[in-house]
């Protein structure tokens, strides 16, 4: 078995290597080797994957992607982006593969979307703390049972056109709920734009709202994430043939763009949206307080126009509005995320202590 270590600087001759070409299950795929060699945050020499093969076969993985706390560069610090090993071959290699990544970073380490079998290894190590993150909601537009229900119960996935069946019946009985609040919610229309890039003057919005935020991205690191995506949708003429890749790469459908909202000729907010397979999150979002109602309500005119099917936030000043008011959900819940934050990086976490919801690599997923 071999163990191998690809640099950021080596990532777009890697997966055009005989290696790749070879292996059977992918470690990468090519749309994150040409996303994170075009990382503004990362360093040419900087490590962004570990993993071992043997005999064509990939026995396991570790990603890492390069990033700085409160966008200082005398304050590296990186994310674990995947983290794999085969189920049969790979399971004493899990934990020496995710330590060789650690080192790597310099044990300079965070990760944004913990499973519980991921944090409950993690505390065993003594190396990360795990700050309590505000619950954020999840709301959903429309019944979606042929998925959430299959997702809980895999032995009911043989039911899913039953479930499917079932949804648009209840969503047809709803119908009239829904028209209502369609209307309440798109009248007065916000002055917004959506847009694919960001101007001087949206680049500096950026900066003067995210001043104590733990990684505060910059307008060029926005610009990156919605040039090079990690996913794509196969509706696009852009889709690639799939490869064998222990994580999502094709999905239905992926779209990612800004929001620009103005009042009164001055720009009061600025958001990152994505929605996959109908599903839509707020990864970034730049306002004031005083502001965040008209904001709550552009995002709901946008989850209505994308005719999401669930609405995803984690924004404490919008989640605590999101209870009370006016909303297009027939139902939502609290959902948590689990965050670790490694030992050397836990200070400044105390100093920035914001998290946007697409921090770390959430925001490609």
């Amino acid at each position: 078995m071999q163990i191998a270590e690809i640099k950021v600087a080596d990532l777009p001759d890697f997966v055009k290597s005989e290696l790749w070409r070879k292996l059977r299950t992918k470690p990468l795929t090519v749309l994150r080797a040409i996303s994170q060699f075009h990382n503004p945050r990362a360093n040419p020499n900087d490590v962004a994957l570990i993993f071992a093969h043997e005999n064509n076969e990939l026995i396991g993985l570790a990603g890492i992607l390069p990033n700085l706390i409160n966008g200082k560069v005398d304050l590296p610090a990186s994310s674990n982006t995947c983290w794999w090993v085969h189920p049969e071959k790979g399971k004493q290699l899990a934990f020496p593969l995710f330590m060789k990544a650690f080192a790597t970073c310099g044990q300079r380490m965070f990760m944004t979307d913990c499973t519980p079998h991921t944090i409950s290894i993690l505390r065993k190590t003594n190396w990360f703390d795990f700050p309590d993150i505000a619950p954020g909601i999840r709301g959903f537009l429309k019944f979606n049972l042929h998925e959430l229900i299959p997702a809980k119960l895999p032995s009911t996935r043989k039911l899913k056109p039953l479930l499917k069946l079932t949804d648009q019946i209840l969503n047809f009985l709803i119908l009239p709920y829904r028209i209502i609040v369609r209307y309440v919610i798109m009248k007065d229309r916000m002055q917004v734009e959506c847009l694919n890039s960001l101007d001087q003057e949206l680049h500096i919005f950026i900066e003067l709202h995210s001043q104590n935020e733990f990684i505060r991205r910059t307008g060029k690191d926005l610009e990156w994430i919605l040039k090079f995506p990690w996913i794509i949708g196969s509706n696009t003429h852009q889709t690639k043939t799939p490869v064998e890749y222990p994580f999502s790469h094709i999905v239905g459908s992926f779209e990612q763009y800004f929001v620009k909202i103005t009042s009164s000729t001055q720009t009061i907010g600025l958001l990152l949206i994505s929605v996959r397979d109908g599903h839509m999150k707020v990864p970034y979002g730049y306002f004031q307080g005083k502001d965040a109602r008209m904001v709550l309500k552009v995002i709901y005119q946008q989850a209505l126009l994308k005719k999401a099917v669930t609405l995803t936030v984690f924004n404490p000043v919008l989640v605590n509005m999101m209870d009370s008011g006016v909303h297009p959900f027939i139902f939502k819940k609290k959902i948590k995320r689990l965050v670790a934050i490694s030992k050397n990086l836990f200070d400044d976490y105390q100093k920035y202590p914001l998290i946007q919801d697409g921090d770390g690599d959430i925001v490609f997923t």
